[in-house]
């Protein structure tokens, strides 16, 4: 019999989300039961396992880049779909836990039906939701749906027993905004060593990249990320570094506009574009790659944002190159990684030359960034995760308050 039964609510592709699929493999490996509810997308089965994990897709796909109110639509459909399908299983399976993946935040109140009669629910903020809508909207528009980001947050926090956040400047967002300190837990999307092998930080070369020296970047590609920024950057540095490669991995509606400004600049044949990311794609990539770049943009949500790639460039030992944000320095020291000023083309030039003609000062910055993750490891995070599954449902662990070890130390 399993120690717990879990479910996951997530408004994306479970073999594209790295956070769910590290989750419920991590909850699954500790003997609990784990359902996934998620959305559909081509021609994905409606039910499958993975891993041991029971992944069920409501019938409905996502874009990328929509107004928002096409978004909100998609958010609706989904909280009822979700609503629907996590109460008829929950009669049948009696879940424990509930996690709620944000966003939406409110897509929490899929769990209403299984809260009432005895579950537990999570709410895992990937993002700020008030913050994020700030960035996505303009004019007039822009003050009210950050208002009503803002209570939708409020309320969804107050309606979850505990809130799950992924990076300490988040985490201070919440307190500030009153959800309780012992109801409020950090854990890291750190790699998991079973995709991100330790066997990968030696550089594997790609047969087609005679003697490149390769920039990478993987994830969302949006105007926020500042992959513009980097195109622009890369342009500046050729004429020092000619065997400067960028290469991009991801899904975002800004991949039309720069393989046109690629294009514009005269490099298109120095920058890749690859429009997929699991997690097995992301392991390969970032092993073909010698610097890992973040040039994020700060505009009140991107500074505050910590992002999963940062800590697997860490972990397969390859040195950073980010914007200055807030962020970043909440997880690494300046000497740590090489720090652009965001927005600044020809600061991330000057980085991307630095580290192009100084193997050993690569060397020490992986050396040093590596230190600064190794509390966070993914070991140590999943066995966290586990620990307050179990406190959260008073099962296999200590009954003690759970005010107790929520916070990571730092």
């Amino acid at each position: 019999m399993p120690l717990l039964r879990i479910v996951h609510i997530s408004y994306d592709w479970y073999r594209f989300d790295p956070l769910v699929r590290r989750l419920a493999e991590a909850a699954r490996s500790r003997g609990h039961e784990v359902d996934v509810i998620c959305l559909r997308h081509g021609s994905e089965p409606s039910y499958e396992e993975c891993q041991g994990v029971s992944v069920y897709r409501v019938p409905l796909d996502r874009g990328f880049g929509q107004p928002l109110l096409p978004t909100v639509v998609g958010w609706l459909r989904f909280l009822l779909l979700a609503a629907w399908t996590v109460t008829r299983l929950h009669l049948r399976k009696r879940y424990d836990v509930i996690q709620v993946h944000n966003m939406p935040d409110f897509l929490v109140f899929s769990a209403l039906v299984p809260r009432l009669l005895g579950a537990r629910v999570i709410l895992e903020v990937q993002d700020a939701s008030p913050e994020l809508m700030a960035v996505k909207t303009s004019g007039r528009l822009r003050s009210l749906a950050k208002r009503l980001a803002a209570l939708q947050e409020r309320l969804s926090t107050l309606f979850a027993n505990h809130v799950i956040t992924v990076g300490w400047p988040f985490e201070e967002l919440l307190l500030q905004r009153g959800v309780p300190r012992h109801k409020l837990s950090v854990i890291l999307n750190s790699p998991d060593p079973r995709y991100f092998s330790p066997a990968q930080r030696v550089r594997v070369p790609s047969v087609e990249e005679d003697g490149d020296f390769i920039l990478m970047y993987h994830g969302t590609m949006a105007e926020r990320h500042g992959l513009d920024v980097a195109l622009r950057a890369l342009a500046l540095a050729l004429p020092a570094a000619p065997r400067l490669r960028l290469d991009l991995l991801g899904r975002g509606e800004q991949i039309p506009f720069l393989r046109s400004l690629a294009e514009e600049l005269g490099i298109s044949e120095r920058v890749t574009f690859r429009e997929t990311c699991t997690i097995e794609e992301v392991a390969h990539f970032v092993a073909h790659g010698d610097v890992g770049i973040i040039p994020y943009r700060c505009d009140g949500f991107m500074d505050l944002l910590l992002p999963t790639k940062a800590y697997e460039f860490a972990w397969l030992h390859r040195p950073i190159i980010a914007a200055d944000t807030k962020a970043i320095r909440s997880m690494f020291r300046p000497e740590s990684v090489i720090l652009c000023e965001p927005e600044n083309p020809l600061s991330f030039a000057d980085a991307f030359i630095d580290l192009y003609h100084h193997p050993e000062k690569r060397a020490q910055l992986v050396e040093n960034a590596a230190r600064d993750f190794e509390p966070f490891r993914w070991e140590l995070m999943s066995e966290r995760y586990n620990e307050l599954l179990e406190r959260l449902c008073d099962r296999h662990g200590s009954r003690q308050s759970l005010a107790v070890s929520q916070k990571i130390s730092r």
